[in-house]
């Protein structure tokens, strides 16, 4: 019996749609649009280079339950690239790309082992005999509410023993709870390692057993920010060591900025411009965003909608040219401005305008219509209590300073 190496990953989206991409210079757009594609070869690239046994696929492999042809061509022929490397891999489908769709079904290579709607064994064979049995089931349609970890359970025999489980960690906020379990679960059920998937973010759940949700390969919008990618981990009978693997062909990432009233544009644009070398040393490309931070009457007079849209033209300036390129797709700004401040600030039609924005009950209306829709709904994600709110301070914001 000897150690095994393998890769975890999840949440590819293979084909996503892609959000919020408006103000974007095409060629950004097109290779946002190829990235999720580019993340999944980036990692390919990574097993074979680590001579991994086997690539575990935790779930949500495609965008949509009916992907197209285009989409399994492309994962195919990655595939074959493993399968002239001797390596497996194993896949079980999640929320996104359950087994209930309807799509043209294309053979794989003989190393591709997808897991089918009910929990069964997959049993791996190094050719120095150690044994590694692989528990798994695919989504049967796209909303599972059951705890399907209560039909994991290890069958004897094998060196190793390894659960792909697709699903939300109970207490997990921000997720749809899809088949849920616990931290208790995970440990009762005996395995060597829990590849998780459905959270988009790095999250070591537990270290014995290690249960790892290695997040996504590539971040399709500015809330999957940071460095994306998979587990690359190995397991012996005594040690086990796990390293992330980046993979992701384009960052989101937010920077703190602050500027003095007093400062002159050329150090602002200096500052700024700094900050986008910094981010270009990542060496792929990144779509950043600036959070300014405002803390008195003269930087809020400083930074107007006019001001910001030529400070966003002249810092982007031949970044579309770029294979690092550094685009700064917003400037946000953040008031730490007292809302009772002398001036304007404290008229009463202000303090009017502001009692009425905070007795919001945290919908908007007018909104809703965007999200059933039949054309955009798809290209939407539902609003966060918290992401309404962040909308109404932007708009208050917004109007503090134009009434200024």
């Amino acid at each position: 019996m000897s150690e095994i190496v393998f890769m975890h990953a999840a949440d590819i989206h293979l084909d996503s749609p892609f959000k919020g991409l408006k103000g974007l210079p095409f060629p950004i757009v097109e290779r946002l649009r190829e990235s999720t594609f580019k993340a999944f070869q980036n990692m390919i690239d990574a097993c074979i280079e680590h001579n991994v046994d086997f690539l575990l696929l935790a779930g949500d492999l495609y965008d949509g339950e009916n992907r197209s042809l285009r989409t399994q061509s492309r994962f195919k022929k990655e595939m074959e690239r493993l399968n002239q490397h001797q390596i497996q891999v194993y896949i079980i489908h999640g929320n996104h790309d359950h087994m209930d769709g309807t799509w043209v079904t294309m053979e794989f290579p003989e190393n591709v082992h997808i897991f089918n709607a009910s929990v069964e064994v997959k049993t791996f064979q190094r050719q120095d005999g150690t044994l590694v049995n692989l528990y798994g089931c695919s989504y049967p349609r796209r909303h599972v509410a059951e705890r399907m970890i209560d039909s994991y359970a290890i069958r004897e025999g094998a060196d190793y023993h390894i659960g792909l489980l697709h699903g939300n960690l109970e207490g997990s906020s921000g997720h749809s709870p899809y088949a849920p379990f616990s931290i208790k679960n995970l440990i009762e059920k005996r395995m060597d390692y829990w590849a998780l998937g459905h959270i988009h973010k790095t999250q070591i759940v537990t270290k014995q057993p290690l249960s790892v949700y290695p997040g996504n390969l590539q971040g399709r919008h500015r809330k999957e920010s940071g460095q994306k990618g998979s587990f690359l981990v190995r397991l012996g009978q005594i040690s086990q060591d796990y390293t992330f693997i980046d993979s992701a062909d384009i960052l989101w990432e937010a920077a703190d900025m602050q500027f003095p009233a007093t400062l002159p544009f050329d150090e602002i644009l200096h500052l700024c411009r700094n900050k986008q070398e910094e981010y270009r040393s990542r060496n792929t490309g990144v779509l950043l965003e600036f959070i300014v931070s405002i803390s008195s009457a003269g930087e809020a007079n400083i930074f107007t909608p006019v001001f910001i849209d030529q400070l966003l033209d002249i810092l982007n300036d031949g970044e579309d040219d770029r294979e690092d390129f550094v685009w700064v797709y917003k400037i946000k700004l953040i008031s730490s401005l007292p809302q009772n401040e002398p001036g304007k600030h404290g008229t009463p039609f202000i303090q009017e305008m502001l009692s009425i924005a905070s007795s919001f009950d945290g919908s908007i209306d007018a909104v809703q219509p965007l999200f059933s829709h039949p054309k955009t709904r798809r290209y939407l994600d539902e609003l966060t209590s918290e992401e309404y709110d962040e909308l109404l301070e932007d708009a208050k914001f917004l109007l503090r300073q134009l009434l200024n």
